[in-house]
């Protein structure tokens, strides 16, 4: 008994309640609102809301919802493709470490007129690959720690941006629904309240 007291006072229970409260609170104005505006007065506000939401139902179906859908798809893809490059980039560290190791092994007084450009070059392909000094294996640039990192680095983000992405279009959708919904009820009041005037109309020509 005591578990189901506490379950009904815990916080869902409680932002149900409020959400109920602001609902009737909602409606309660709605309700004053019409009752203090003329017959032809609160069909025409009817009116007004039916061709705001229709409109805002257009905006979000044809504007928002597709963009939102080509993010959501497109920065997981993104995201596996700049994965797929860490392999390829974490290849080439290796290989390029490899192919300066052996030219500083070499022996420098070995006359060859290639030599020293092909140790300059592959010394500058390790700096851009690895972000690390060939000499000293530190890093050059603490902002850029080597291609696999960075590669890694940024896919984490993507992915993330990807679920933030995918909760924008369930948002959307859901907005959409309830827009939807909102307007569909906005039609109905709009009718009801044509009804209302048409029946007042007439019984007070027959009075006359």
């Amino acid at each position: 008994m005591n578990h189901r007291r506490q379950a009904l006072t815990g916080p869902t229970h409680r932002r149900s309640g409020a959400r109920r409260s602001i609902l009737a609170a909602a409606a309660l104005a709605a309700a004053v609102l019409l009752v203090s505006v003329p017959a032809s007065g609160r069909e025409t506000e009817a009116g007004r809301l039916y061709s705001a939401l229709d409109r805002m139902s257009k905006l979000t179906s044809h504007q928002v919802r597709p963009p939102a859908a080509r993010l959501a798809g497109g920065v997981p893809d993104t995201a596996e493709r700049l994965d797929r490059l860490r392999e390829p980039a974490s290849t080439a560290e290796t290989q390029v470490g490899i192919a300066l190791g052996e030219l500083q092994q070499m022996n420098a007084l070995t006359y060859d007129p290639h030599y020293a450009p092909a140790l300059v070059a592959a010394g500058r392909a390790f700096v851009a690959i690895t972000g690390q000094d060939p000499l000293t294996r530190t890093a050059v640039n603490p902002e850029y720690l080597g291609l696999e990192h960075e590669l890694a680095a940024n896919t984490s983000r993507l992915q993330t941006a990807g679920r933030d992405a995918a909760k924008v279009l369930r948002g959307v959708k859901r907005l959409n629904r309830e827009l939807t919904r909102s307007k569909r009820r906005a039609g109905h009041l709009e009718r009801q309240l044509r009804r209302m005037r048409a029946r007042d109309t007439g019984e007070g020509s027959s009075a006359r």
